[in-house]
């Protein structure tokens, strides 16, 4: 046979693997190193890809909804972020899923501006106090682990704010932590801020942006503090200061069906 015909037929066994590589389901992990992938810039699920899956493309993305829709429509194979994110979009995809293992773990915390420790110390002595009690426990399962079709309803501001107003900057677009269902503000990270202002006896004041603009007003003076699944990073260590955890979360792969 011709060394030409030789050339095509790899030629054409080439494009056929890659075809079929590009085309595979996606049901374990080891699969997922080489493969297009969207992250958030910055946040605990992209430095966490980057680091498991060396060899893949990685597509920066603004939010979860326009990583899970670049999903859905094979402009990317997968989407690596927080679980409790992830299991909100796969409930209202149904072709969608979470790969079983998880890449990491994340640990998610308020934010500060770097020289406001008497806040910081603040909020951490009512995030113990929330651990004690439980309460931290039931909002986890109440938005993160419930398979809730409509936001579950909490208690509003009803207290005696004598204390002044906090400026608390969220990015409303990351279900169940902070979005908005009815017009209104809702999620764990809200129903959050209101326990705090309540036992802080201060007004929240919920200053809504987008998540690339809360460093820079934390450091600006801008916010007092953010309550946006807000990631814990070395990188972002540098930047701001953090409370203690409130939510320790997986973070995991969403894929095609």
């Amino acid at each position: 046979m011709p060394w030409k015909n030789y050339l095509l037929i790899l030629l054409i066994v080439g494009l056929f693997i890659s075809c079929a590589k590009k085309n595979e389901k996606i049901t374990d992990l080891n699969q997922v190193d080489g493969k297009r992938i969207c992250v958030l810039t910055g946040s605990a699920g992209d430095l966490a890809a980057r680091a498991a899956f060396p060899n893949s493309t990685f597509l920066d993305m603004v939010g979860s909804a326009d990583a899970a829709l670049a999903v859905k429509t094979g402009k990317a194979d997968v989407f690596v972020y927080d679980k409790g994110v992830l299991l909100k979009i796969v409930e209202k995809n149904n072709d969608m899923k979470i790969l079983n293992k998880p890449v990491s773990k994340l640990e998610v915390a308020a934010a500060f501006k770097k020289d406001n420790q008497k806040l910081v110390s603040e909020i951490n002595s009512i995030l113990d106090k929330l651990k004690e009690t439980g309460e931290l426990d039931s909002l986890r399962k109440k938005w993160i682990e419930s398979n809730y079709s409509k936001a579950p309803l909490f208690r509003q501001a009803d207290y005696n704010a004598t204390d002044g107003v906090l400026k608390m900057g969220t990015s409303a677009i990351y279900e169940p932590y902070s979005f908005i269902s009815n017009g209104k503000y809702t999620g764990l990270d809200i129903e959050l801020s209101q326990i705090i202002g309540r036992l802080l006896h201060k007004k929240i004041e919920i200053v809504d942006m987008s998540f690339e603009a809360l460093i820079p007003a934390l450091q600006a003076g801008k916010i007092d503090f953010a309550l946006s699944n807000f990631t814990v990073t070395e990188e972002r260590k540098k930047l701001i200061s953090y409370s203690e955890p409130y939510i320790v979360n997986d973070i995991s792969v969403l894929v095609k069906k």
